[in-house]
């Protein structure tokens, strides 16, 4: 019993130790939690006020530690008042704060110009530290793409980017873009373009033309351009060969890497969306006279009957008639009576009941008529975005909504693109990535370009009569004739500008999927190997619309067009990463291959005429269908390797190596069984680097916060189109019942070889005033050689060209960029500033044997490569001038009194230069982008002026408008009216006309002794113009100095304070007011300077042929995420 009582109590004691010991835990903890305490805040840049994700906040000497969210806040438990938070983030100075009793600390990091953590993706979708690089690059960001935005986003390049020459197509909805960098290199117009990469794979920037069957040009669009700017998180471009020598074949105009936006960063699951609203409107028209309206120059009456030559002049279509005095004529608009009543005819109505006459009505002119016809554009541009990550993976699903209306009336582009990208964590060491967008772009019309009645600045700009009011045309068919009958001005040669909208279309769909996917195993924290493989596949049709009445097609046309492009990329990379020495020696190698496919499918079949007006269909044709095809496949497959060896992070090497094998350059087997043709389908190319952080060398003074110096040589190819090597044979349109076969008249070259270009390249980077003014220098050089050139042969060889490997092109030049901040303000203001300039040449260092010159593209004005002088110098003929170099050569004045004078003929007309002469360089001579930005607290204004000096551009504006009567140039001899005809007859040398009724040409004649005079000779203005390009054969009169400044971009923004929207999921609210192209200062008339031509699916650059005129946009972005 005492046992008992002994053992019981002895639980009792034990079990009250044990609550005695709970209780003061409890204490414990208490007093502990009454010491510790959770303190708050936000990190912003000091830049510009942002909230900064993933800063990295510590509490000194703890492993106690949290990271700032997407929007820059955090909170964290700190033990006592004494603690010292630690706030680190990638680029900007540590700061240590001591938490005192403050609950509440904001802090603002300020940027380290010393740490220069830069990264910068680079070949392959590698991303490096920029510090690191032996070569130059520069990118472009999101933000800088989506805010202030143009359709095509290679156009968003123009002026941010040195180097980089982007001309867009001036052919209204989603028009192409050409892009060069630092220069050209090929004597191919075709092949100055660079490579396009997204997410380290190529990608298609094909153009297809869409010429032929009586039809004119019509741009569809580049592959880039249909690229989703809402997808881009920056765009990199890779400016030299060292840079991009990874794409071997395909690098030797450089890359520009996209880089696709994901959902790292984001806590948990957020919506973003971003949407931008703009208008357009004609940027430039040309300058009209508004004097005189439709005529010939007879200096007779107007009279129109039926706008085929009936009536007095009515069938020309010219604008050297009668001036607007308040006299009135029958005219195409006037009414018609009959039996002295009013019918509802109109005097162009040719179907008006016998007997009706044309009533006159008041001769007037139309002056906004052209301008009236274009309409204000709108641009709604619609995103919306699901992302979210974690600890395992992330994603991005996009949505983005595109809807276009052209100021050219009746055009449109329609563009949807749902994307997805993400990746996950299989396993500690497996990860996988991918992404794919898949793009859906219709147009009901895109408008024809070029020269022809299909273009309606065709007539606009050259045979639209400034009588002729464009408001009378909208009803545009004749009554009881609709679908059968074009009511217009004129019917010899044009068709009504509003029928040529509204029912000759040119409609485009388009399905097109890029996508990729990657997987990637670390076998060690210093090995791994990714396996990847992507796709770009694109299925397109066109669809040509021609009405019944069509100049071109009296009983219409319908033309279809399916092309379909697939491009496959495969490859493995497997990288060693490892800190050889600790602290001292770094290695990072790579050994990868790539296997690439392409192919394209082209199949057209046209009805050229149809049986039924308005069915757009092939089975209602009246004549045998018109068939094409075509069906092209390449390969090319490579390896290739990289090592870069850094030493203390102060001195980096980088070298690579890739060897290609390409299809197009691989012989036949049935050629090789006869042993024809030497096969060299193998090529190799390289690069080595050398950069060194100079400022981490040496001690320099305080005002330098960096300096880097950096050099490289490389080697990269060019290589040439598929089936170069085939002799085939290509099928005509039918004769009767009989097929019609051709050889085709490319003789082939069955030892080509591909362009190998070999640069160097040298730089400085410095950075001073704690990195308050950065400036960048770049110096490069390349020669590229084995120049593959179709020359011409001679007729009797059956044949009209041969490919062959020759000649030398070198390319130098020169790039700066600066940037500054030269205000910064205590109260938050700042003013950046942004600088690039860049200078190039490209020579024609050799040709083949024999071979001066060679013409790469003819025009009126041809694009040639000729020894010793410049690539993109532009030849035409020209105005004979007296000269006193050469008595062999004509006009030669040994007084050198005349020397320069323009000479002319015996009747007042300029003579001709004999063969063709320099007109200049469509490169310009420099560029420069100046880009200022200015911020305070939540507001930011910023402006872009893209510059370019030098270069000319022809005009064929001017050259036909000056024959049409049109452009105000052509009032010149006609200030005072026209010497009457019957005067002419009579005074042929205008001996008696008045003043203001002729020209005579500043110049000289030539006397019959061979000596000069002063040119008396007196012509009429009608005449003169026309002479003036020698009836479209002088090109010298229609060039001009190319050199402009623009407005390219201006942005005002306001980034509402997330405490106003504390009580709604709404944060980073941004309203910011945009504008593209708003301002142009140039001394060319009539036009944008800024323009290319199309032949063939060629683009022509510094040859405007008549394009759409190009646009302003303004307009208002919002963005905001919750």
């Amino acid at each position: 019993m005492f046992t008992f009582l002994q053992k019981e109590k002895g639980k009792a004691v034990a079990a009250g130790t044990r609550w005695l010991l709970v209780f003061a835990m409890l204490g414990l903890c208490q007093l502990a939690m009454a010491q510790q305490r959770v303190v708050a805040g936000r990190v912003v840049s000091g830049e510009d006020q942002s909230g900064l994700p993933g800063v990295n906040i510590l509490v000194k000497g703890t492993t106690n530690g949290t990271i700032t969210d997407a929007d820059g806040k955090y909170f964290i438990n700190v033990p006592g008042a004494n603690d010292v938070l630690v706030f680190s983030y990638v680029g900007y100075t540590t700061q240590e704060v001591t938490v005192g009793s403050r609950e509440a600390i904001d802090i603002t990091l300020v940027q380290d110009a010393k740490q220069l953590t830069e990264v910068v993706v680079t070949a392959l979708g590698v991303e490096r530290d920029k510090k690191a690089l032996g070569y130059a690059t520069q990118s472009i960001t999101s933000e800088s793409i989506t805010t202030a935005r143009e359709t095509n986003v290679v156009n968003q390049l123009a002026g941010k980017v040195a180097g980089v020459t982007v001309v867009g197509s001036p052919s209204g909805v989603g028009g192409s873009s050409r892009v060069t960098i630092r220069g050209e290199r090929s004597v191919d117009l075709n092949k100055n373009q660079p490579l396009f990469v997204i997410d380290g794979v190529p990608i298609s920037n094909g153009f297809t033309g869409a010429s032929g069957r009586s039809n004119l040009e019509v741009d569809f669009g580049n592959g880039a351009g249909f690229v989703n700017s809402d997808d881009i998180e920056s765009m990199t471009v890779l400016k030299g060969a060292a840079a991009a020598a990874l794409y071997g074949s395909r690098a030797a105009n450089g890359v520009i890497v996209i880089k696709t936006k994901s959902g790292k960063g984001s806590k948990g699951i957020g919506v973003e969306i971003n949407s931008n609203t703009t208008f357009e409107s004609v940027l430039r028209l040309p300058e009209f006279q508004n004097v005189y309206g439709q005529g010939n120059g007879n200096g007779g009456d107007f009279a129109f009957v039926n706008g085929g030559g009936a009536g007095l002049t009515d069938g020309v279509d010219e604008s050297w008639g009668p001036a607007f005095n308040g006299q009135s004529y029958p005219q195409f608009n006037s009414p018609r009576t009959l039996n002295g009543q009013p019918i509802a005819f109109r005097g162009g109505d040719l179907n008006a009941p016998a007997g009706s006459v044309i009533t006159p009505t008041p001769w007037l002119n139309d002056k906004d008529g052209v301008k009236n016809f274009f309409q204000t554009g709108r641009t709604l541009t619609n995103n919306v975005a699901l992302v979210g990550s974690n600890q395992f993976g992330d994603f991005r699903l996009s949505y983005t909504n595109l809807d276009q209306t052209g100021t050219v009336p009746n055009t449109d582009l329609r563009r949807n693109t749902v994307s997805f990208g993400g990746g996950y964590n299989l396993t500690k060491k497996l990860s996988a990535r991918a992404f794919v967008s898949y793009i859906k772009s219709e147009s009901d019309n895109r408008p024809s370009i070029s020269y022809g009645t299909e273009n309606i600045m065709y007539l606009f700009n050259c045979w639209l009569p400034r009588s002729v009011n464009m408001g009378d045309l909208r009803n545009y068919w004749q009554p009881g004739l609709e679908g059968r009958r074009q009511f217009n001005f004129n019917y010899n040669y044009h068709d009504n500008p509003y029928f040529t909208m509204f029912e000759n279309t040119n409609g485009q769909v388009v399905d097109r999927i890029i996508g990729n996917v990657a997987i990637k195993y670390d076998f060690t924290s210093w090995l791994s190997l990714q396996l990847r493989t992507a796709t770009d596949f694109g299925d397109e049709r066109r669809q040509y619309k021609r009405a019944f009445s069509t100049q071109r097609f009296p009983f219409g046309q319908y033309r279809e067009v399916q092309i379909k492009t697939e491009e496959r990329n495969s490859d493995f990379l497997l990288t060693f990463n490892k800190e050889v020495v600790p602290s001292t020696f770094t290695v990072t190698a790579s050994l990868g291959g790539n296997q690439m496919r392409q192919r394209s499918n082209f199949v057209e079949i046209n009805a050229p005429q149809l049986n039924i007006p308005g069915i757009y269909n092939l089975t209602n044709t009246r004549v045998p269908l018109q068939v094409s095809q075509s069906d092209v496949e390449k390969r090319i497959n490579s390896l290739y390797a990289s090592a870069q060896f850094g030493y203390k992070n102060i001195v980096f090497l980088d070298l690579t190596a890739r060897n290609d094998w390409s299809s197009a350059l691989t012989l036949p087997q049935e050629l090789k069984d006869l042993g024809i043709g030497t096969e060299d389908n193998s090529y190799f190319y390289s690069s080595a680097s050398l950069s060194g952080v100079i400022s981490d060398m040496v001690t320099l003074p305080e005002v330098f916060s960096f300096v880097k110096a950096r050099v490289n040589a490389a080697q990269v190819g060019n290589d040439t189109d598929a089936f170069t090597f085939t002799q085939a044979y290509n099928p005509s349109d039918p004769f009767g019942n009989a097929q019609i076969y051709g050889e085709t008249d490319r003789l082939a070259n069955f030892a080509l070889k591909p362009e190998i270009s070999t640069s160097y390249e040298a730089g400085l980077e410095m950075k001073f005033l704690n990195g308050r003014l950065g400036l960048d220098v770049t110096y490069y050089q390349s020669n590229t050689k084995n120049q593959i050139l179709n020359i011409p042969l001679s007729i009797t060889s059956g044949y009209n060209a041969r490919s062959i490997n020759a000649g030398l092109i070198q390319n130098r030049g020169w790039e700066v960029m600066l940037n500054a901040i030269p205000v910064k303000a205590a109260n938050g203001f700042q003013w950046n500033v942004d600088v690039n300039f860049s200078r190039n040449r490209s020579e024609v260092v050799s040709l083949s044997d024999g071979l001066t010159n060679f013409v790469m593209a003819n025009r009126r004005v041809s694009i040639e490569a000729r020894v010793g002088e410049r690539m993109g110098d532009m030849y035409g003929i020209g105005f004979a001038r007296v000269q006193n170099t050469d008595p062999a050569r004509p006009y030669y004045d040994p007084t050198g009194q005349w020397v320069g004078q323009m000479v002319f003929d015996t009747q007042g007309r300029p003579i001709r230069t004999t063969e063709r002469i320099k007109m200049g360089n469509y490169n310009p001579d420099w560029m420069m982008g100046i880009s200022n930005s200015f911020s305070y607290k939540g507001f930011r204004l910023s402006a872009l002026f893209d510059i370019r000096e030098g270069g000319v551009v022809y005009s064929e504006t001017q050259t036909v408008g000056r024959e049409g009567g049109i452009i105000i140039e052509t009032l010149e001899g006609r200030e005072n009216g026209y010497y009457p005809q019957a005067s002419v007859v009579t005074d042929p040398q205008l001996l008696n006309a008045p003043a203001g009724t002729y020209i005579i040409g500043q110049g000289v004649a030539q006397n019959a002794d061979g000596s000069f005079r002063v040119n008396d000779r007196r012509i009429l203005p009608r005449q003169w113009h026309s002479a003036w390009t020698g009836g479209r054969n002088i090109a010298e009169g229609a060039v001009f100095d190319a050199s402009f400044v623009k407005l390219r971009e201006i942005q005002f923004g306001y980034t509402i304070p997330n405490k106003v929207f504390a009580k709604t999921p709404f944060r980073d609210v941004t309203v910011t007011l945009v504008g593209r192209n708003l301002a142009l200062w140039t001394d060319v008339p009539h036009i944008d300077p800024e323009v290319l031509s199309y032949t063939g699916g060629t683009a022509l650059p510094g040859i405007e042929w008549m394009s759409i005129p190009s646009s302003r946009s303004y307009g208002f972005n919002v963005g905001l995420k919750f």
